[in-house]
This record gives C-alpha cells, structure tokens and sequence, in this order.
C-alpha cells in the first residue's frame, strides 16, 4: 500500500487562509503492467487496444443495408396516403384494394421487425431473435395470402373497411 499527498483544493496566496492537506491511501490490489498497451496511429495519437477507443471495423457495403433500405420503408409509409385517399373517394377499387393488400402487410412487416431488431437482438437473445424473425416472415406471408384471397374472392378491403365503418 502507497501513501499518496493530494491537494484536494489548490493553495491560495493568502497567508491567513491555509488549506489542510489530506492524505488519500490507494490500495492496489495488482502490479503494474510491464508491457505496453497502447497502440499509435497512423497520426500519432495512441489508443488502448480493445477500448471504445479503436476504430470501428465497418461492415461491407450492402445495398439492402443504410440509405436505400430507409428510402424503400419512406417510400411505402408515403405511398400509404394517396392509396387510403383513394381509396376514400373512389370506393373499393380492384387496384387501389391490390396496392393496400401488398403495401400495407410489407409496411407492417417492417415495422414489427424494427422492433424485433430493437427489444430482441441477435447478440442478446440469438435463438429468441431467431424464432421471432422467422414467425414474423411467416405470419407476413400468411397475411399477404390473406389479403391476396380475400381480395379475389371477397369484397375487398376496402369494402370490408366500409362496412365495419357503417356497422
């Protein structure tokens, strides 16, 4: 154990005024290193290796990755407004019922896998991640099934929104 002086509050000039000093004790349980563990850059500033402070290893460029994967998600969120105004002043519509059974379930899709991505991550809950994701692509597949069939052979989805409006 090593005694160590400190000034805890730095000394003014003032004769009248003294500041006590007090003693702090560090206990170190360890020796000191007799390697370096520094590492320098390329610009001469040094980093501990295996800090936050190391360089990020990014990841191959990927196109479903980043901006094009944000554009295509803006691009359906946007698309949703004209199709249900549409869809408001027109009626049901073959089309209009097409595009809402497609969109809406993808829109969704993705949606319910941020969230997936957000509360259950792969590096915390792998298996967990796992069955989630994979129920989640399951149940969009069934749902786009759904709409697909209920928009041959039913009223629409449109239609049926009428109704249950008017119900």
């Amino acid at each position: 154990m090593s005694l160590r002086i400190y000034n805890v509050i730095p000394r003014l000039n003032n004769p009248i005024r003294r500041v006590p000093i007090i003693r702090i004790a560090s206990f170190h349980t360890s020796r000191a290193c007799a390697f370096k563990a520094t590492k320098t850059n390329s610009d001469g500033a040094s980093y501990i290796k295996g800090s936050v402070n190391e360089a990020v290893k990014l990841p191959p460029r990927d196109k479903v990755a980043g901006s094009y994967h944000w554009d295509f998600e803006r691009l359906l969120s946007v698309s949703l407004i004209p199709l249900t105004v549409a869809s408001v002043v027109n009626g049901a519509h073959p089309i209009t019922d097409l595009c809402l059974g497609v969109i809406i379930p993808i829109h969704c899709h993705i949606g319910f896998d941020a969230v997936i991505s957000d509360y259950l991550p792969h590096r915390r809950n792998p298996i967990l991640n796992k069955i989630t994701t994979w129920g989640l692509r399951g149940a969009t597949i069934i749902v786009l099934y759904g709409c697909y069939e209920f928009n041959t052979n039913d009223v629409g989805l449109t239609e049926v929104v009428k109704r249950v409006w008017n119900a």
